[in-house]
C-alpha cells in the first residue's frame, strides 16, 4: 500500500491488491493467500527485492522466484550499521530457501551470483522489457555532454560520476546532466562536491523529469555514464541506446551485461579515473563513436515487453494445471 492508492482495483484486466508497507507486506501476502486464495491459482511469482516473500515455505502450488539482482554491496551503501552487516551476512542464507525454485532473472551476472549461492534449479534469463521510444531526429550538443539518469542514492555512486567528470574537464570542455532525485542529504553532498571540485558551472542537476524529456536528454547527450555498485541490468542503458547514445559504465554486475564492451559502449574498471578515460575515449575517436552508437541502437531494437512476456510465458507454461489463466505475483 502507498498513500493515495486504492486497496483493490483492476487495471487492464489485472487485479491489484495492496496492503502493508516495506516490512509488513510479506505477512499480508502470506495471510491473504492462506485465507482466501488457496486452490484458486496455478502458480505464484515471488518477486524478490532484497527481502523475499518466502513462498517456497508456504505456497502449496508451483512458485517462481523473479529477481533482478542480489543486494550484496548495496547493503553497505544504503543501510546504516549494524543493519548493513546483518543484511549482508544473512542474504546468502535466506535466499538459499529458493535454491531449487525455478528462477526468472534478467542477466548472466545475477545467474552467476545465484549459482555461487548453491542454486541448483533452473535459472531462466529473460530480456529486459523496453517501451517503444519514438523521437524526432535530434542533434547532439555542440560540446561533449554526458548524462546520468536514475535515482540519486549512494549505491548509484553519482559522486564517482562527478569526480570522473571533473577529471574529464581537466582535459576538455564539456557538461554533465544529472536527472533524478534522491534523499536531500545525499543531493546536498553531490552539490557540495561539484562546488569543491570546481565544476559546478558545468554540472546541471535537473531533478525528476518526464519520460519525454528523459529520452530527449539521452538523445542529445554524447554518452550515458553510470557508476553503480551493481545493477540487475541497467535499463537506462538500453533506453539511451534506443536514443542513439552509447554508455560508459563500471565493470560491475548488470552493467557489464547491458553494455557490450567495445561494441555498444565502454566498460571500465570501477574507479573515477578509468571512467574519465572512457569518457575521453568516446570524444576523441569519432569513427569509433559512430560505430558504438549505431550498434547500440540496433541492439536496443531487440528489446520489448512483448519479448519479455513471451520469455516468461515459456517458463511459466511448464507448470502443472496450466489450463487456468490465473497467476498471482507478490511484489514490493
Amino acid at each position: 500500500m502507498f498513500r493515495g492508492a486504492r486497496k483493490d482495483e483492476e487495471i487492464d484486466g489485472v487485479r491489484f491488491v495492496r496492503a502493508g508497507h516495506q516490512w509488513t507486506v510479506h505477512w499480508h501476502a502470506f495471510r491473504r493467500y492462506r485465507g482466501r486464495l488457496r486452490g484458486r491459482f496455478d502458480a505464484v511469482i515471488d518477486q524478490v527485492n532484497t527481502m523475499p516473500f518466502f513462498t517456497p515455505i508456504w505456497a502449496d502450488i508451483p512458485n517462481f522466484m523473479f529477481i533482478h539482482q542480489l543486494a550484496r554491496e548495496v547493503w553497505w551503501y544504503e543501510s546504516p550499521f549494524p543493519l548493513n552487516a546483518v543484511g549482508f551476512a544473512a542474504e546468502p542464507w535466506y535466499l538459499r530457501i529458493y535454491r531449487r525454485t525455478p528462477v526468472l532473472t534478467v542477466s548472466q551476472s545475477t545467474e552467476k551470483d545465484l549459482r555461487r549461492l548453491g542454486f541448483s534449479g533452473s535459472v531462466n534469463i529473460i530480456p529486459a522489457g523496453l517501451e517503444p521510444i519514438t523521437l524526432p531526429r535530434l542533434t547532439k550538443e555542440s560540446r561533449p555532454t554526458f548524462a546520468f539518469v536514475g535515482r540519486l542514492s549512494p549505491s548509484k555512486r553519482v559522486d564517482d560520476v562527478i569526480k570522473a567528470f571533473s577529471l574529464f574537464r581537466a582535459r576538455s570542455s564539456g557538461q554533465l546532466w544529472i536527472a533524478g532525485n534522491g534523499a536531500p542529504k545525499y543531493v546536498r553532498y553531490l552539490l557540495n562536491l561539484s562546488n569543491r571540485l570546481g565544476v559546478a558551472q558545468d554540472v546541471h542537476f535537473l531533478g525528476r523529469i518526464s519520460n519525454e524529456d528523459k529520452h530527449s536528454l539521452m538523445a542529445r547527450a554524447h554518452a550515458l555514464v553510470l557508476a553503480s555498485a551493481r545493477e540487475g541490468w541497467g535499463l537506462v542503458v538500453t533506453e539511451a541506446n534506443a536514443c542513439g547514445t552509447p554508455a560508459v559504465v563500471y565493470d560491475v554486475p548488470g552493467l557489464r551485461d547491458s553494455v557490450r564492451h567495445g561494441e555498444t559502449g565502454i566498460v571500465v574498471e570501477p574507479c573515477p579515473t578509468a571512467l574519465a578515460d572512457g569518457m575521453h575515449r568516446l570524444c576523441v575517436d569519432k569513427r569509433e563513436y559512430a560505430g558504438l552508437a549505431t550498434r547500440a541502437r540496433a541492439w536496443s531494437s531487440t528489446f520489448s515487453y512483448e519479448a519479455t512476456t513471451d520469455a516468461i510465458k515459456q517458463v511459466v507454461a511448464g507448470t502443472p494445471n496450466r489450463d487456468s489463466q490465473h497467476v498471482t505475483t507478490w511484489s514490493r
